[in-house]
């Protein structure tokens, strides 16, 4: 996750650094650590400081780095922050409900339905950044997700990344959300495996049985095969796979035919996905090409959950609020996603499975607003 909390006039913050907040000066470790403090119990040895309070900014901001900021909202001790010249980026949150490293901005696919539009900029920073974010993670952390773009891009580098969370959490499960076309290079995927199997699941979207609809809706040529062909390379040397299927209006009827597809093809696959749209990014571009309320497929999904279940395939659903699942399915209907962009309708606190259910993406929620129904126990 990489999230803008704020920008300031008031910084003497010298050069761009990731650090992990501290509350306790006791903890404070020059190169690791920012100071949050509102006192002067500033000691010699803290050389950055982060405050809300204008007295300490200006006692401290020709003898140290120091940002001000009115308030901090998100921040809580141990969270770790991008810090830029006037601004702070939000990394990690040891609250959330899960951790996420973005590794690059860059993608070989343009889905019609987006949430994070590809960039051609020179992110290559980035790679540092999350190395140093690595290093100051919690060494507990039970999983770990990478997300970009498209993160095997980087390559050599993507390696070298995903060797410094083995070495720093070598308990730790990696989660890559990938399109997978990068494991068609066998080598590749032989050091990932060499270096994480056991700890690595590509997290890869299928989103049609016909090879020409899933790359008009990846926008991208022989994206199909070399997807699909990833998946074989990862079998091969023991890697773990997810399959995502996005629904959208441009393959909510091929849903059954997908699922009979990966079971006659890649059944080996460890989970299957089915998920709600994002509206965000390139989806609202093109929202009439794939828009479609969960409740005019819902027929069809579950179909494809009857299937799953017949040729013993792990399914979830995902992103999708109870309430707009059919009732013989909701079973398979998780709770996936992130408390940052997680939103729940004043309507939703009359539910009484609201506890077990996913809510909606904040950007979703203007387009299932009209259609949501609390739950009642006493009435199923």
């Amino acid at each position: 996750m990489i999230k803008l909390l704020h920008t300031t006039p008031y910084s003497s913050i010298q050069s761009a650094k990731v650090r992990k907040v501290v509350y306790n000066i006791s903890e404070y470790i020059d190169g690791d650590n920012i100071f949050y403090t509102t006192s002067d119990n500033v000691s010699v040895n803290v050389k950055l400081i982060l405050t809300t309070s204008k007295d300490i900014f200006k006692k401290y901001k020709n003898l140290k780095e120091v940002i001000y900021f009115e308030k901090l909202d998100e921040v809580e001790e141990y969270a770790i922050l991008k810090l830029e010249l006037n601004s702070i980026y939000l990394t990690f949150l040891p609250s959330s409900n899960a951790h996420t490293l973005f590794f690059t901005s860059r993608c070989n696919h343009y889905c019609l339905m987006c949430s994070e539009p590809p960039k051609i900029d020179n992110d290559d920073y980035l790679i540092q950044d999350n190395l140093k974010i690595i290093e100051l993670l919690d060494k507990d952390l039970p999983v770990l997700g990478v997300s970009g773009g498209e993160p095997t891009l980087l390559g050599s580098d993507f390696i070298k990344i995903i060797k410094k969370i083995r070495k720093e959490l070598p308990q730790t499960e990696i989660r890559v959300l990938t399109n997978g076309r990068a494991y068609t290079n066998e080598k590749f995927v032989q050091e990932i495996a060499d270096i994480a199997k056991g700890y690595f699941v590509s997290e890869i979207p299928i989103y049609h049985s016909d090879f020409a609809k899933h790359d008009y809706i990846v926008q991208s040529r022989n994206a199909f095969f070399e997807t699909i062909d990833g998946f074989y390379k990862c079998a091969a040397y023991g890697l773990s796979t997810e399959v995502r299927v996005v629904i959208s209006k441009q393959n909510y009827d091929n849903l059954a035919d997908l699922m009979y597809f990966i079971y006659r093809n890649i059944p080996f696959v460890d989970h299957i996905a089915l998920m709600g749209l994002e509206y965000i990014g390139f989806a609202l571009n093109n929202l009439k090409t794939i828009h479609i309320s969960p409740l005019e497929y819902m027929e069809e999904l579950k179909q494809a959950i009857k299937l799953c279940r017949n040729y013993a395939l792990p399914v979830s659903i995902y992103n999708l609020p109870l309430c707009l699942v059919h009732e013989d399915i909701r079973h398979y209907a998780r709770q996936s996603i992130s408390d940052w962009k997680n939103e729940f309708s004043e309507i939703c606190y009359n539910c009484e499975y609201k506890n077990e259910c996913a809510g909606m993406f904040t950007s979703t929620q203007p387009f299932f607003e009209t259609l949501l129904k609390p739950i009642i126990k006493n009435e199923d």
